[in-house]
């Protein structure tokens, strides 16, 4: 079951097994699961919102109290492992995190986590804020939000001719409404729904991991050209659209055995809601 969605993204296998990859990725480039300056303690309570497969509530599990509780939350529920895999103190629902959270959800948790929502974003009205604003009404006074996201302004790109094909499929993003943009300002967003941004990094991924970054990459890029022409589907301009995109991916493939590096740039945010 789900909620009405516009994902642009997969919710099959082999999308599961990227979303699994990608989360590998992440604690390669950052060296941990829950961030080390949030506090831990007995009976604290944890939401990942957007959780995918719970494969970060699932890894975090294995470190924490065992009575700490563990909620994921998606509009779908695609990716859920199967309910005998979850932990005691690990529980996965349906949730619109673009709406405002059922009364039950409000002020209950001591830390939020996000990561990877760049592609959700709209340039209308489902945008950043809208989330931010969503998920701040599910903390405590002073709890923490740890958000892990991909900036496809700030990429990577060898060999150089590369660049040819990502200016196209920026400009494929651009035109089907998706808004990448505002990653660029996520900590300022942040400031002005009265976090303070204790720690921010914006760096780029080293050598043992961009690999795994640009395999990650090419093929969440292939899942979102697919939701872009799904998305126009009877739309001629729309799926031409798509169409140019998906041949600036072919391109790039292609490159990926003559050592094409395709990385979008990192950034991990721990912020701190006022008490």
């Amino acid at each position: 079951m789900s909620h009405a969605d516009d994902y642009v993204l997969g919710r099959s296998l082999p999308h599961s097994t990227r979303l699994d990859a990608q989360h590998l990725l992440w604690i390669m480039h950052l060296g941990y699961v829950l961030h080390p300056d949030i506090p831990i303690r007995e009976d604290m309570k944890i939401a990942d919102i957007g959780c995918g497969t719970a494969i970060w509530l699932l890894d975090i599990s294995r470190s924490l109290p065992r009575s700490a509780q563990l909620h994921g939350y998606d509009i779908s529920d695609s990716l859920f492992p199967s309910r005998s895999l979850w932990p005691e103190n690990v529980s996965l629902d349906l949730l619109n995190s673009m709406d405002d959270p059922p009364e039950s959800l409000v002020g209950q948790y001591d830390v939020v986590h996000l990561r990877m929502w760049c592609s959700n974003f709209r340039i209308d009205t489902k945008n950043v804020n809208v989330l931010i604003r969503s998920v701040k009404k599910m903390l405590k006074p002073g709890g923490y939000m740890q958000w892990e996201e991909a900036d496809l302004r700030r990429q990577v790109v060898q060999p150089e001719a590369a660049r040819e094909h990502e200016r196209e499929l920026q400009t494929v993003f651009e035109e089907s409404g998706i808004d990448h943009g505002c990653i660029q300002t996520l900590s300022a967003s942040l400031q002005r729904e009265q976090f303070a941004i204790i720690r921010e990094d914006r760096n780029v991924f080293q050598d043992f991991t961009s690999q795994l970054g640009t395999k990650t990459y090419l093929l969440a890029l292939k899942e979102i050209l697919e939701g872009v022409k799904r998305r126009w589907e009877g739309d001629e301009t729309g799926q031409r659209l798509a169409m140019r995109g998906q041949q600036s991916l072919t391109k790039l493939t292609s490159a990926y055995s003559n050592g094409l590096v395709y990385n979008w740039g990192p950034v991990s945010i721990l912020a701190q809601l006022e008490s």
